[in-house]
């Protein structure tokens, strides 16, 4: 349990950091941990290293640049490329990937990756800095709470 609180108030440490300097330092810190948080969940399912997995980071840290850099007009040709090049990998090796697989991946890129984006894209809002504390604040109160109540 110390361990834990140490760790909590550490991680809290790094958050307030990061969320104050904003800019790239958020940029670069969401674009990590979405990487990694997919990492795992491939790990979970297995196929980490395999080609749904690697396609699923590509997209991601493109997702992520043309966040900061706005090079491509839209996110469709983005997601309908994933989309294909995940059946593609899954038609090329059918026997050892399984459908699970394939929509983890897919899952993996939308749920992870995208969804933290939001916080970079909230952050960059005029007063973006306090709707990002108050969507933080507001989780942590109603996970408290839930602890505590039992549900």
């Amino acid at each position: 349990m110390k361990t834990r609180i140490i760790s909590g108030i550490f991680l809290i440490l790094i958050l307030i950091a990061v969320l104050l300097l904003g800019g790239y330092v958020l940029f670069f810190t969401l674009l990590g941990v979405s990487l990694i948080g997919m990492y795992e969940l491939f790990r979970v399912f297995g196929f980490e290293k395999k080609a749904p997995a690697i396609i699923a980071y590509i997209v991601a840290v493109i997702y992520y640049l043309n966040l900061k850099f706005e090079f491509l007009p839209g996110y469709r040709i983005l997601i309908i490329g994933f989309i294909i090049a995940l059946m593609v990998s899954y038609v090329v090796s059918y026997p050892k990937l399984s459908a699970t697989q394939m929509m983890a991946a897919f899952f993996g890129f939308f749920y992870v990756s995208m969804m933290l984006s939001f916080i970079y894209l909230t952050r960059e809002l005029p007063n973006g800095i306090f709707l990002v504390w108050l969507i933080f604040i507001c989780s942590w109160v109603a996970d408290t709470c839930a602890y505590f109540v039992g549900s």
